[in-house]
Parts: C-alpha cells; sequence; structure tokens
C-alpha cells in the first residue's frame, strides 16, 4: 500500500523538478521591422529575435533562414532552435523574407537571381544589414556571427557566406545548392521524375572567386539527405567540391586531399539513417579548423505533416524540434550538430598573438553598447608578456555618440623585443527609443483590408494581400472571411505589432 502512495508523488515530484529546471532557460522572442534601406533591392523585412533567459555578455548570434513556403515562425517553433539557444547560450535571430519579387515559389530566398546574391544590393545585403541592426539591439560577439537554413534558405547561407566572408564567421546549409546556382537545379516534378540540370564544378567556383571580398577561409557545413529528391544529392557534391576549391589552401582544395577523418553523427533522435560526417581541414589533419564539413544521411521520403510533400526534404529539429512543414523530429539532430560545428569555427579577428609577444585583456564589454547622447569612457585594456610582465597599452577610439551607429576602439602593446599585439573593441550606438505607444487597430478579412487601403494586391496573379507597412502576405485578395488584426504605426500597416505599440 505505502508503495502506491509514494510512486505516484515521487512521480510528481521529478515532473515539478524537471519543470523548474527548464523554466530557468525560458527566454523571450520580439519581433521587429528591419526598414528598406537606400541600396537596390533593399525591402522592408519582418524578423524576430530570442534571447535564452539570463545571457550576459557578448554571445554568439545565430541566423536561422526558413525554406520555401515556410516563415520565420516555423523556424523558432518547428526547429529545436531555442532550445538550442537555451542550452548553448546564442541569440536566436530568424528573419522573414516578408516580400520579394520575380517569379518564385511562395517565400522562397532568391538564391538563383543575380541581383539578390552579390554584395551592396538585394537579400544578402539585407541580411547583413539586418544582422548589424541585431547587433545594435543585443551584445553580440562580433567574432560568433554564425547563419544556417534549409533549402532556399541553405542557397541564400551559401550566397551570405560567399559575398561577406569578412562579416561571417561560419555557416551550415540544409538541403541547400551552390553559389549562383540556377532554378534548373531544383527538381519540381517529384521524386522518380525530373531532370534537374547543374553547374559545373568550375563554373562555380569561378562565381565565387568573382564575388568573394576577403581572404578569410570562412567554413561551410553541408548537410544533405540522401533520399531528398526536391534538391538533389549532387547538390551537395558540387557545394562541397567548389567550397574546398575557391577558400582551401593550395595543396589541400579537394576532397582526396583535404579530407581528415570521418565519424558516425552525434547526437541522434532514433534512427541516426546511416549518418556520416566527414571533416575536410586546412591541412588534412584532424586537429585543424575545417573549411568543409558534410553531413550525409538516407532518411525517410514521407513525413508527419500534411502539408509536406514527402520529398524527403527537410529539417531535423531532433528531441526538441516538431513535425512541421518540412520539419521531423526523428534523426541526426541539427540544432546539436550545427551549434557543434559553429562552437569550432569562431572568426577569430582578435587571434592569439604569436609567441612571445604580449597578450592584450579587453576590460568591460566588447562590443559596448550604447544609446545617442550617452557619454562613451573607454574601459581600457591591461597587457602582459611572458619576459616583460605588464606592458603599457595605447588606445585609439573614434565614437561619435550624437550619431547612432557602429564604431571601435584599437589597441596596440609593444614589448622590449618589438613584439607588436593588436585588440579590437566594437562600440555600437543606438538610437534613442521613443515612449511606447498605443497604435490604432483593424481587424478584417483580407479583402476589406485592401479595400480599406491597408493593404494592397500582390503576389502572383495579384491574388494576395500585402500589408501596406511590413509588405506581409494576410491571405488571399478573395478572402471574405478569415479575421486578421492590423496594427498602424510610421509608414502604413502592419501584420507585426510594431516596436512601441504597447496594444
Amino acid at each position: 500500500m505505502s508503495f502506491r502512495l509514494t510512486l505516484p508523488w515521487r512521480w510528481l515530484c521529478a515532473l515539478l523538478l524537471s519543470l523548474l529546471s527548464l523554466s530557468v532557460f525560458a527566454g523571450t522572442t520580439s519581433a521587429f521591422t528591419f526598414k528598406a534601406k537606400s541600396y537596390s533591392g533593399s525591402r522592408d523585412r519582418q524578423y524576430k529575435v530570442y534571447v535564452p533567459s539570463g545571457l550576459s555578455g557578448p554571445a554568439p548570434m545565430v541566423m536561422a533562414l526558413h525554406g520555401c513556403q515556410q516563415t520565420n515562425d516555423d523556424v523558432l517553433n518547428d526547429w529545436g532552435l531555442k532550445a538550442a539557444a537555451d542550452q548553448y547560450r546564442f541569440i536566436l535571430v530568424a528573419p522573414f523574407i516578408t516580400s520579394y519579387t520575380g517569379l518564385r515559389n511562395t517565400n522562397c530566398w532568391g538564391f538563383w537571381f543575380s541581383a539578390e546574391i552579390r554584395e551592396g544590393a538585394g537579400e544578402v545585403e539585407d541580411l547583413r544589414s539586418l544582422a548589424i541592426e541585431v547587433e545594435g539591439r543585443y551584445a553580440i560577439d562580433p567574432n560568433r556571427r554564425y547563419i544556417t537554413g534549409l533549402s532556399s534558405g541553405g542557397a541564400m547561407v551559401v550566397a551570405a557566406l560567399v559575398a561577406h566572408n569578412e562579416y561571417w564567421s561560419a555557416g551550415a546549409s540544409v538541403e541547400g545548392l551552390p553559389y549562383a546556382e540556377g532554378a534548373a537545379a531544383v527538381n519540381f516534378a517529384g521524386c522518380g521524375n525530373g531532370f534537374p540540370t547543374y553547374h559545373s564544378v568550375s563554373q562555380i567556383v569561378s562565381d565565387v572567386n568573382a564575388a568573394k571580398n576577403n581572404p578569410y577561409r570562412v567554413p561551410l557545413m553541408v548537410v544533405q539527405n540522401n533520399n531528398d529528391c526536391t534538391v538533389l544529392r549532387q547538390n551537395a557534391i558540387n557545394l562541397r567540391d567548389a567550397h574546398l576549391k575557391a577558400f582551401g589552401p593550395a595543396g589541400y582544395d579537394t576532397p582526396a586531399t583535404a579530407r581528415a577523418r570521418s565519424s558516425g553523427c552525434s547526437p541522434v533522435n532514433g534512427n541516426a539513417y546511416g549518418c556520416e560526417q566527414v571533416y575536410y581541414t586546412v591541412d588534412a589533419s584532424a586537429a585543424s579548423r575545417s573549411v568543409v564539413e558534410t553531413v550525409f544521411y538516407s532518411g525517410p521520403t514521407a513525413t508527419a505533416n500534411t502539408a509536406d510533400t514527402d520529398h524527403a526534404h527537410y529539417w531535423i529539429g531532433g528531441v526538441n524540434g516538431n513535425e512541421g512543414k518540412w520539419a521531423v523530429k526523428t534523426g541526426p539532430s541539427l540544432p546539436d550538430i550545427t551549434w557543434n560545428f559553429f562552437s569550432r569555427h569562431p572568426r577569430g579577428d582578435n587571434p592569439p598573438p604569436p609567441t612571445g609577444a604580449p597578450v592584450i585583456t579587453l576590460n568591460g564589454a566588447n562590443p559596448m553598447t550604447l544609446t545617442v547622447g550617452q557619454v562613451f569612457t573607454d574601459p581600457g585594456a591591461t597587457a602582459t608578456d611572458p619576459e616583460d610582465g605588464n606592458v603599457a597599452v595605447t588606445a585609439s577610439c573614434s565614437v561619435n555618440t550624437a550619431q547612432a551607429g557602429t564604431y571601435g576602439c584599437t589597441y596596440r602593446a609593444t614589448d622590449r623585443a618589438g613584439n607588436t599585439t593588436t585588440a579590437t573593441r566594437t562600440v555600437v550606438v543606438n538610437p534613442t527609443t521613443p515612449p511606447p505607444t498605443t497604435c490604432p487597430t483593424s481587424t478584417a478579412s483580407p479583402v476589406a483590408h485592401v479595400n480599406a487601403g491597408r493593404a494592397t494586391r500582390g503576389g502572383v496573379s495579384l491574388l494576395r494581400a500585402i500589408t501596406t507597412g511590413d509588405k506581409v502576405d494576410i491571405g488571399g485578395t478573395f478572402d471574405t472571411w478569415t479575421q486578421v488584426k492590423l496594427y498602424q504605426a510610421s509608414g502604413g500597416w502592419y501584420k507585426n505589432r510594431p516596436a512601441g505599440c504597447t496594444n
């Protein structure tokens, strides 16, 4: 009798303890609007930021890009990345493409449009600018800026790494495509049908070399389901080979010469599906930094979600994921596998000094965040040398707190032998936050919003209602029954509540 009374109580205690442990890491999700910039192809875009509870100091940033027919909410809800952010202590950024031009499937990133993947314009520039905007809101470690994505989002990851390898630390492309690859490389005909065509590796390498602007060997993880019949395995092979050739050092720029080791994939939720992870490093040594790592597995074609296409084309969220649109739980856990890759590949803008040189330690935060009008005081830095002990540090700061922007300080220390070390601090000056206000709202059907001027006709054949403010698709222009709430703020009407609106 006593056993029957105490066992449920023990279960209850265990449940309460597990819930308490989860609540410790419950973070916050905030929605923002990125406003279009003056360069060509820039557009207003919605994005959300998830920050783990209790996060302090400069943190890594992971940007995650949705695929076609998905939104950033699918990323946040189904991919298991929020739990990964809690566990590994990074800030998660989930942009929504929001609006676009050109013939494409719903919500696809335009990886095959030249205007969207070149430095200084289009989607790839907006993603970098959006990331910089996030750095203005939160303390981000500039050496740990990472980006990942699925399908068209995975292809845009590759474009981001190529166009701005001076900014991103590393990236992971899941079921993605090589840089500047054409739409014909995607199989639209379904499993067992279709004849996709591919750019040659030499053409891809030529396109990459023409676009990259920095010698940094940006590391790339390539994740591919061997059974994917939307983005076939050949895309991953070409992506691996081209990235090695474009970013690998001479003598270690092919799969044969750069391969260091292989292993099973870990962790796995349930079935590993024969997953193999292969490491291609700068000198074919297992202890060295990777240029490319591949994760290939043979997952099932069908998925649980009825909105999916059952083409073996999805993100695996692991134990904390969901059976969402183009998302599953079972298999190699991508939140953990990609983070492990990221954590081993910081950018290293302040690399370790050479042996015998002074070591500089920055005082205070890096990056340092201020608001317009706030007084800037350099926290300074200290330096120690193996032979000389404490060494003097000179600082040069250029910070204008009268104007929002990103500024910096450079620190230099030289020992008696002439060895010099430098380090940098980023200083972000944010605009002052306007006082919160109550924004006008309107709840009506998509048709009514169009008729009232709160939305415009857009999309294919102008059959979609697009809000005038944040350019979000709120339904069909024939929809008279769905009720959608919009907020009015500067710039028009918004589906997502604008920052500063209290209602």
